[in-house]
């Protein structure tokens, strides 16, 4: 595994090195690039040094860390991937070692834009001390599935793609046990029960013109996974003016009832197929029919 990440990084052209110090311990953090993409291996190093030996070193943890918005509009910084490494009886007794560490970026890790950040950390715990934390910085880049479908929301269907882009975590939609009926009847609980991060990035489109009569906003959620790509269509309705008084209104955008999220499937030789995405997702926007609460009748 060593000579693995070795030959890795003595062929990368970049090596991103950060230095953080606790106690008698010097800690490096060595990245052969600055960027990743979804579905990737990152590989890096950690190194120790030290001139008292490293006995006081219980456990190293390397984390993908990611900035994003909770349900309740709160900021938090989560791990998406965590990888930990013990050192052996051999390694402690040395004044520096190399740990290397390798990790798969989860299909679902949403790419940075604007001041969303993502980084790497790694946390040695040291007993007795606080542990020390060196962020490595790095940029996410989009899947590849994502641009082509985007290309194919705004060049065949008409689509325009907006600034607002949004990734939220569903804090209450993770674990083995949930009886939450709300939570279990969700449509998109079947893809964040699975994830080891229950979160989305939304993307947010205007509809095309033969369908801004009928939809106000159109998000997309991608969920992407080795046999294709899910793709979680939330079409927005307008509520007229017709339907009920303004706190009528206001109480169906409140809870949501404006909102509908459509699931689409698609498989790996479809999405070759730019005329299937696109016949696919007009489909959709063409057969879709408001809720009944919006209806007026």
């Amino acid at each position: 595994m060593l000579n693995k990440h070795k030959k890795a990084l003595n062929k990368a052209k970049f090596k991103k090195k950060i230095t953080r110090t606790i106690g008698s311990i010097l800690v490096d953090t060595i990245l052969p690039k600055d960027e990743i993409t979804p579905g990737e291996e990152l590989v890096g190093e950690v190194e120790l040094r030290s001139k008292k030996g490293l006995q006081e070193v219980e456990r190293i943890k390397v984390s993908l860390m990611q900035q994003f918005m909770t349900m309740d509009n709160h900021i938090s910084n989560l791990p998406l991937h965590s990888v930990e490494m013990r050192l052996t009886d051999e390694q402690r007794d040395a004044d520096e070692v190399t740990v290397p560490f390798s990790m798969t970026v989860p299909l679902y890790v949403p790419h940075n834009i604007g001041k969303r950040q993502c980084w790497i950390q790694t946390d040695v715990d040291i007993a007795y001390k606080l542990d020390p934390r060196d962020l490595d910085f790095i940029q996410v880049n989009p899947h590849p599935i994502v641009p082509k479908v985007n290309k194919v929301l705004t060049e065949r269907l008409g689509m325009l793609k907006t600034n607002r882009e949004e990734v939220i975590y569903y804090s209450g939609f993770g674990g083995r046990f949930v009886i939450d009926k709300r939570i279990l009847n969700h449509p998109l609980y079947p893809m964040l029960s699975k994830r080891l991060v229950p979160l989305v990035h939304e993307l947010e489109f205007f509809p095309p013109d033969e369908f801004k009569e009928k939809f106000k906003e159109i998000e997309i959620i991608y969920d992407i996974h080795p046999e294709g790509l899910d793709l979680y269509v939330e079409l927005q309705y307008f509520i007229r003016k017709n339907i009920g008084g303004y706190f009528e209104r206001e109480a169906l955008r409140e809870r949501g009832m404006d909102e509908v999220i459509h699931k689409i499937s698609f498989t790996n030789e479809e999405l070759e197929m730019e005329e299937e995405i696109a016949s696919k997702i007009f489909d959709l926007l063409q057969n879709a029919e408001e809720p009944v609460e919006l209806r007026g009748d």
